[in-house]
């Protein structure tokens, strides 16, 4: 029941973090399609090129790899005890960092969001 738990707890965790981005796009930039666009963009094609071609050539990506949420995301993922086989899930970092990082980057996103709504679009 309590690996259950975690896994609940970890999915919300992840798709809120990357919904609440989305939000703060769609604040940002004050539309749907150019969010959406950009957050595809990031996903597909610069996190892969990031994981699969930067990092093993530069040491200082791979390094800040275990900073941005996606890597972070996959961590937590394997720490749960998905395989590595699975697309985007990397046990870059241990579960605990990985979880705080998604965590952070998800009040941070909040936090950024709603300070932007409020002095755009209340005030």
């Amino acid at each position: 029941m309590a690996d259950l738990a975690a896994g609940i707890g970890a999915g919300w965790l992840i798709a809120a973090m990357w919904a609440v981005l989305g939000a703060l796009l769609g604040i940002a930039l004050r539309g749907v399609a150019l969010p959406v666009g950009l957050g595809l963009v990031w996903l597909l094609a610069v996190q892969n090129l990031l994981a699969l071609i930067a990092a093993p050539l530069l040491d200082w990506v791979a390094r800040a790899q275990q900073g941005l949420p996606g890597p972070n995301a996959g961590s937590l993922v394997a720490a749960l005890g998905a395989g590595t086989d699975t697309p985007g899930v990397d046990a870059l970092v241990g579960g605990g960092q990985a979880a705080a990082v998604v965590a952070a980057y998800l009040l941070v996103f909040a936090a950024l969001g709603g300070a932007l709504l409020r002095r755009r679009d209340i005030l």
